[in-house]
């Protein structure tokens, strides 16, 4: 196998910035492009926060099963379908884990982290070793920046605000939320690949846990990219993230005819278009896989 030339093959002339990191479970061989530079996550974040979650379970602090209020005055805008709902509306703890991987909701995610803590999620990842992921912000921070925010909590009215902004365009930035700095929400390609290459070999937790963590990432919504250009019935296990001129995807592919398994992590940064970045985490997805294919 090669697979480090199938990288550099598909990102030789591809506007924007990549980074990549790969690894055939099997064989041990291992590839990448500036995988060891911080890119921001933005919904991929959603990862560690998962893992983090089956950790409180499997310590009882939090139990899958144990049922959460909507509150108007809590939502949180941009993906997801939370938002939609009427306050009173009640889900179990798992739902929201659900929701927050496989249709990226963003209200969900914030009730999660509200439970968790984003400096419980951060301390986790610096324990398995994976130092460069720094968590600063919830979804709501995160989108507040985008639009030239800074109200540290969600309400009513600036749920209101924002949409306001970002449908007219009427804001001034006030940062940058694109930077790759640990003022954002950032890790290297090889650390996350590192995460989810333990969930993968179920390394970290208890088997169970892993296997539930795998479901869910199973279960994916938006599969165009990394899962877009290879062969159908291929299992991608994975989790995208959008925000600004960032497009990501990052999982474990599941190769057909006994080839094995392919954890990839694809961060970017400086993207013009939204589908050409698709298109090339696809076509990097592709490539890696025939190579292990034809091998």
């Amino acid at each position: 196998m090669k697979l480090q030339q199938a990288i550099e093959a598909v990102l030789q002339e591809a506007s924007g910035e990549f980074g990549v990191s790969a690894l055939h479970l099997e064989s041990g061989e291992r590839a990448g492009n500036r995988q060891d530079e911080l890119f921001q996550l933005a919904s991929v974040f959603k990862i560690p926060i998962l893992v983090t979650l089956m950790r409180e379970v499997e310590t009882g602090t939090i139990r899958l099963d144990q049922r959460v209020t909507l509150k108007e005055e809590e939502r949180v805008p941009g993906s997801g379908v939370l938002q939609e709902l009427d306050p009173g509306a009640v889900l179990s703890v798992k739902d929201l884990a659900m929701l927050m991987t496989i249709v990226s909701d963003n209200f969900a995610t914030d009730m999660l982290i509200g439970m968790i803590g984003l400096e419980k999620v951060e301390a986790y990842m610096h324990e398995l070793g994976l130092e460069s992921v720094s968590l600063p912000h919830t979804c709501w921070q995160l989108l507040n920046r985008c639009v030239g925010m800074e109200e540290p909590r969600p309400s009513i009215a600036g749920f209101n605000e924002y949409n306001r902004r970002e449908e007219t365009g009427d804001f001034e930035l006030l940062f940058d939320v694109s930077e790759p700095t640990p003022l954002n929400n950032v890790a290297t390609p090889a650390d996350l690949n590192k995460l989810l290459t333990l969930v993968a070999t179920k390394q970290i937790l208890s088997e169970r846990s892993c296997d539930q963590i795998l479901d869910i990432l199973l279960r994916q919504q938006y599969n165009s990219r990394l899962p877009l250009l290879l062969p159908d019935g291929t299992k991608v296990a994975h989790k995208t993230g959008t925000v600004n001129n960032v497009v990501n995807d990052a999982g474990i592919i599941y190769l057909p005819e006994g080839k094995g398994t392919l954890v990839v992590s694809v961060l970017s940064r400086k993207i013009e278009e939204k589908q050409y970045a698709e298109r090339k985490i696809a076509e990097l997805a592709k490539a890696l896989c025939e190579q292990v294919m034809g091998s």
